[in-house]
């Protein structure tokens, strides 16, 4: 856990910035008694933040789009996660069976378009 002078330090980013971040709730660092601590994940989203204002000059209307987004594909990525290992305990008939279903699916879905 880093705190905010950590994360301000580390990315080279102004205190005041940070803090706007904070008040949007676009970085949600956990509080305890009045200090704010950074998970590893606090500090990449901020550091991804800085990325897309100041590198790719992504507009203040557009940052809670980019990051519902990016929110929905972690998401989606920790799901997949999921989803693998479940399939991996899966015995080989019934892994084949899930294969065989999803051709189908996808054969279907293929018909339709």
């Amino acid at each position: 856990m880093k705190t905010f002078d950590d994360v301000v330090l580390e990315l080279d980013l102004p205190a005041s910035e940070l803090s706007e971040w904070i008040d949007r709730n676009w970085v949600l660092p956990d509080i305890n008694n009045s200090t704010l601590f950074f998970s590893e994940e606090d500090v990449a989203r901020a550091r991804m933040l800085k990325e897309l204002i100041h590198e790719i000059g992504a507009n203040e209307p557009s940052v809670p789009v980019i990051l519902r987004a990016m929110d929905q594909v972690y998401e989606l990525r920790k799901m997949m996660n999921s989803l693998t290992d479940a399939i991996a305990t899966l015995s080989l008939s019934a892994r084949q069976e899930l294969e065989q279903a999803i051709r189908e699916q996808q054969a279907e879905r293929a018909r339709e378009e």
